[in-house]
């Protein structure tokens, strides 16, 4: 019993020697200055915060509504069609059938009213419009070809955007819901299904009358060293206003799949990755490199005064 009472008085007497809750420490207290500081940074965030949010959702009733030109699924000629064209390429070599999916095609190209949208509500960017910079040829910035650079000249937002980069047409078409089209995509949109040479058909510049602005006498007159379409006069050096040539309209209806700028793809051109594919031919080309099935590769960085996109979806 003795000993049982001593462990029972060991036990009490442990119990009365374990240490206490500890006591929280006492946060420091900020002057009321501080404070206030504090509560002003946080009130400045928060109506930055909001202001942000009313921007956004200002723009999503308020982008672009591009006209559209549906394209139904199905098969089309895509390549060189040697029966009709005998200026093809190798690239553009063999001649095949392409199944596409059904899809929708902006009319006309993206103009210069269209992308400021973009810019002005954030998700595109402004830089190097105003500046040609030829990335894979000379890696140079061009001053002496600016005047050709839509962008900042008020009497040509209607016409094409140009001197922007791939990443920047990208960037617009995901801003709008859309994408940049595939080369299969954009030449059926061109040519429709029977493998004709150019959009309207497969009659050559001066004989269908004026079907799209590509270099020609007036862009003669200017640059008489330039191989131009004899005897065709589309009255521009430089662009047009989209949409200026409905002679020149696709099967579908699309408008400017020759001439007025190079329309950047979603493909790349080369196996190595270096190039994306451009389609179309500009205002800067003759006849030979606006056909429907003309392809050229461009680098991702290039800024050209003659090259442009359209989206699709």
């Amino acid at each position: 019993m003795m000993k049982l009472k001593g462990i029972a008085w060991l036990m009490l007497l442990g119990i009365l020697l374990l240490p206490g809750p500890a006591v929280p420490a006492q946060p420091d207290r900020k002057s009321s200055a501080e404070e206030k500081k504090l509560a002003e940074a946080s009130g400045k965030v928060e109506e930055q915060r909001k202001q942000e949010a009313a921007k956004r959702e200002a723009w999503k009733g308020n982008k672009p509504k591009e006209e559209e030109v549906p394209v139904p699924a199905g098969e089309f000629f895509m390549g060189c069609n040697e029966q009709v064209d005998a200026e093809c390429n190798d690239d553009e070599k063999p001649g095949r059938r392409v199944y596409v999916k059904a899809f929708k095609i902006d009319k006309t190209e993206v103009t210069v009213a269209q992308y400021r949208q973009c810019v002005e509500a954030g998700a595109c960017n402004g830089d190097g419009l105003t500046m040609p910079f030829w990335a894979g040829a000379d890696n140079e910035e061009h001053p002496e070809w600016a005047w050709a650079c839509n962008w900042g000249k008020a009497e040509r937002e209607s016409h094409p955007i140009n001197c922007l980069t791939w990443e920047q047409a990208r960037a617009y078409c995901a801003w709008v819901g859309k994408r940049l089209p595939t080369e299969a995509e954009w030449e059926k949109a061109a040519r429709g299904t029977d493998g004709r040479k150019y959009p309207w058909g497969n009659q050559g510049y001066g004989v269908v009358g004026q079907v799209a602005n590509i270099a020609d006498e007036t862009a003669k007159r200017n640059q008489p060293n330039w191989a131009v379409a004899t005897g065709y006069d589309d009255g521009y050096y430089g662009t047009a206003p989209v949409g200026s040539f409905p002679a020149g309209a696709s099967p579908y209806g699309a408008l400017d799949m020759a001439g007025n700028v190079w329309q950047w793809t979603a493909d790349w051109y080369d196996d190595d990755h270096k190039f994306r594919a451009e389609r179309g031919g500009s205002w800067f080309n003759q006849p030979s490199f606006t056909r429907a099935s003309t392809r050229y590769g461009d680098a991702p960085t290039l800024r050209g005064i003659s090259t442009g996109f359209r989206c699709v979806q």
